[in-house]
């Protein structure tokens, strides 16, 4: 009776073992998944911040085009007002009136 009771004892254990397995496999499938989540939504930061890194490129672009653009512009206007003082003498007479 005590071999029975011994080899039940041992079945039972190997029982407990096998449903321990079975919880770790069912861990490590879940694991497996999230990890799958993860390596996935990575990509998708990885996509968005590289659409990101050119759009900063793009508006820097833009930025610095607009910034000569008006460089330009307003190198013009000054250049147009000194022609237009060429030739021209400011006369200033200065009377009193007594009152």
């Amino acid at each position: 009776m005590e071999f029975i009771k011994n080899k039940l004892i041992a079945l039972l254990g190997l029982k407990n073992l096998y449903a321990e397995m079975q919880e770790l496999r069912g861990e490590l499938e879940d694991m497996a998944s999230q990890y799958e989540d993860t390596k996935y939504l990575v990509e998708e930061l990885e996509t968005e911040l590289a659409d990101l890194n050119q759009k900063a490129d793009d508006f820097e672009y833009s930025t610095d085009n607009i910034r000569a653009d008006l460089e330009n512009d307003f190198q013009g206007l000054k250049d147009e007002i000194h022609q237009m003082k060429e030739g021209y003498v400011l006369d200033v007479k200065l009377t009193r009136e007594v009152y």
